[in-house]
């Protein structure tokens, strides 16, 4: 078997190993590490990363992460999981999106091992455990103060990507190859197949939002042949290439109409928007025709808040309608 070796340690074939790997040294002068599990089958595979945290205060990956290291017990499996529940170690600790100088560790991939703090991480990271492998999935929530329903982003144009993307499972996919600077960008360019998967609001473990990523991550894993497993297929799945954000267009409290996860038709309201005492200022319509994947959850807005994030539906909107139908009449 191919020797593996995850952050300068090898791991043998059907080993499980904890390490930490040392990123930075907090002010005190103490090193910060940050927790990694590794999985190793008794057969070569696929060796899948997992990442939870980059955006220290989204918390939800950190929970599908624990489930699985908690609950595993797969004893027979092939290739390698690695798993990294805490990846930006102070803004985890500081419940902060970011690090101590404000960057986003996110934006700066494959990192420096000159630059700024957040280069340098990033650059440890990168060469120390994400080149080690062959796929990836991130995992991610909406930012502060909003809320996104599960969804996967990814290129859709490399097909084992779209492979990937397909098999979680999620009912929508929105067809983006990722910003430049962020993890899921920089490994897939590098030749590590990664996913980003998106759901649910900072600061919180949800259950549900939980469980949706923790079945999605079994599916790849399914997919990929590392494990036997029957694959949890969703009510539908459609892959959308446009969002947009509908935006405020006056200052006011909202009064949201719609909900995340249903759909919005082009010109239909999906906000009011009053001043303090009651009266309406304003009625927000919305751009598009799609299903809303992410909504704030702050009823105050300046001109050009966002209100909600509205993935479009062109040639899917039956299908979704239907969905959508059926599960009123259930």
């Amino acid at each position: 078997m191919k020797d593996l070796f995850i952050a300068g340690k090898r791991i043998g074939p059907g080993e499980t190993r904890e390490i930490n790997l040392t990123i930075s040294e907090f002010h005190t002068a103490t090193p910060a590490n940050i927790p990694i599990t590794v999985f190793r089958g008794v057969k070569d595979g696929p060796v899948l990363f997992v990442s939870a945290a980059i955006h220290g205060d989204e918390l939800n990956g950190v929970g599908v992460i624990r489930k699985i290291i908690d609950e595993w017990d797969i004893t027979a499996f092939n290739g390698s999981l690695v798993c990294l529940p805490i990846v930006n170690r102070f803004g985890f600790l500081h419940h902060s999106r970011y690090l101590p100088d404000r960057r986003d560790l996110n934006r700066c991939f494959p990192g420096d091992p000159s630059g700024p703090i957040a280069s340098r991480i990033s650059h440890i990271l990168f060469h120390e455990v994400i080149l080690k492998c062959t796929h990836g999935i991130d995992l991610h929530t909406a930012s502060l103060r909003r809320s996104n329903i599960p969804h996967v982003r990814a290129d859709m144009s490399n097909k084992e990507i779209r492979r990937m993307a397909k098999s979680f499972g999620t009912e929508i996919i929105i067809d983006h190859s990722g910003t430049q600077g962020s993890l899921r960008h920089s490994a897939s360019i590098s030749g590590v197949m990664t996913i980003l998967f998106e759901a649910g609001e900072t600061n919180r473990f949800q259950k549900k939002m939980i469980k949706k990523g923790f079945t999605g991550v079994y599916n790849v894993m399914a997919e990929l042949g590392m494990i036997k497993r029957k694959k949890v297929a969703p009510e539908y799945q459609v892959v959308v290439k446009k969002t947009e954000w509908v935006r405020a267009d006056k200052g006011g409290i909202l009064d949201i109409l719609k909900k995340p996860g249903e759909i919005v038709y082009k010109e239909e309201e999906v906000a009011v928007i009053t001043n303090p005492y009651g009266k309406e200022v304003h009625t927000q319509r919305s751009p598009l025709t799609g299903l809303i994947v992410g909504i704030t959850t702050v009823p105050l807005a300046n001109p050009g808040s966002g209100i909600c994030h509205v993935a479009k539906l062109n040639k899917t909107l039956p299908l979704v309608e239907k969905a959508m139908l059926s599960r009123r009449t259930q």
